[in-house]
């Protein structure tokens, strides 16, 4: 599947469309809601996003899913955001709206901590929940109501807990688990624990990390249809102590309950994704992602006229025109690698930047985490609309 290529289907096939959100929702739906409910006030961050607004009273919400890259006991002195998603959910046009961001994506990072340029991924690292929000904002240009964030420990006990994920691999690759050991996956429908699930949705090594979203995706559709089988309210207490303190989240117990009241309704709405062209580069001893500059404008287009912000676009495929603001420094990869990496859409590659502008700043050595968690600064996440 090509970056810019766009794709309508049903919900049908595709809770796991919506994500880290309709995760936790069916959990509390199948699972002792009202304890859950109770255990997510412990984790709620309320503070992070300022312009709260009850999601039962709102036509379009957006959310962000952010998946960390540590937990308790990974024990990394710094934590980053493997995995992001924005979701749309427009009730007008009955339109589910899904942008999954590469981790890479080279883009400035809005923090308290730090004000230049980095991958998308480290906006967490200097300044948490916060950080994480604001820079997507401003990048999409897009104002997010309501964020998850997600430890993995926890995911990988709940799907232990619940029994063996039917995760179908769409090819045969070996891949590595949590803990750095080689994992063999073969084609077609395999049954997965937590850990192998997490191994299978974390690998990116074979192709990349768009293609790692699409696994993610696959592994939580499987573990949506696990938890519609409704057999799991024996386990309702184990699995709530497994997600207590394994996720961060804005939503008030409100929210949980639209969600639940809508979920219904959802499974009749038209999904679309909406994907970024874009390429390769290097600087400063790391390889970097920049989404071409056209395509970031179409893309924040797309996701505008899918939050109602805008009209909708000509139907159409979008093609780059290869035009590219970011210069390799060929500290990491070679000039014939780096054409290699490109993204070759049959446009000419031309570098429209300045000289210099791919410098970096330093990542923190090392941060204040509790559980993989950092505190969130105090970065406003309100992104001006003008």
């Amino acid at each position: 599947m090509k970056h810019g290529q766009s794709q309508h289907f049903r919900v049908r096939r595709l809770a796991w469309l919506v994500g880290v959100c309709l995760v936790i929702v069916l959990i509390a739906v199948t699972v002792e809601g009202v304890q859950f409910f109770q255990t997510l006030r412990s984790f709620k961050e309320e503070q992070v996003i300022k312009h709260h607004q009850d999601l039962a009273n709102k036509s379009v919400s957006t959310f962000l899913l952010l998946g960390l890259d540590n937990s308790g006991k990974r024990k990394l002195s710094t934590s980053r955001t493997d995995g992001m998603m924005v979701v749309i959910v427009n009730h007008k046009t009955k339109t589910i709206t899904l942008c999954s961001l590469l981790r890479d994506t080279f883009t400035k990072i809005y923090s308290q901590q730090y004000h230049g340029y980095q991958r998308i991924e480290t906006a967490y690292t200097y300044g948490g929940d916060a950080a994480a929000v604001a820079t997507v904002e401003h990048f999409l240009k897009l104002p997010i109501d309501y964020y998850v964030t997600l430890n993995w420990d926890g995911f990988i006990q709940a799907i232990n807990d619940i029994g063996p994920l039917s995760v179908r691999v769409d090819r045969a690759f070996v891949g590595q688990n949590y803990w750095g050991h080689a994992v063999h996956f073969k084609a077609g429908l395999q049954e997965m624990n937590g850990a192998r699930a997490l191994a299978y949705a974390r690998e990116r090594h074979v192709d990349n990390d768009q293609y790692r979203g699409f696994r993610q995706q696959a592994v939580l559709y499987a573990l949506l249809k696990r938890l519609n089988q409704g057999a799991l309210v024996a386990k309702g207490s184990q699995i709530m102590g497994d997600v207590k303190g394994q996720v961060r989240t804005n939503m008030s117990e409100g929210d949980m309950l639209s969600l639940i009241k809508y979920r219904t309704v959802l499974k009749h709405y038209r999904v679309k994704r909406v994907t970024f062209q874009w390429r390769t580069f290097d600087t400063a001893g790391r390889s970097m992602v920049e989404v071409y500059p056209d395509s970031r404008q179409h893309t924040i287009a797309e996701l505008q006229a899918a939050a109602g912000r805008r009209a909708p676009l000509p139907q159409g495929p979008f093609v780059t025109n290869g035009h590219y603001l970011y210069n390799s420094d060929e500290t990491v990869k070679s000039a014939a690698s780096e054409a290699k990496a490109d993204t070759d859409y049959g446009n000419p590659h031309v570098y429209i930047g300045e000289l210099g502008n791919t410098k970096t700043g330093r990542l923190p050595i090392e941060v204040p985490l509790t559980n993989g968690f950092r505190q969130s600064d105090h970065t406003p996440t309100a992104y001006p609309d003008h």
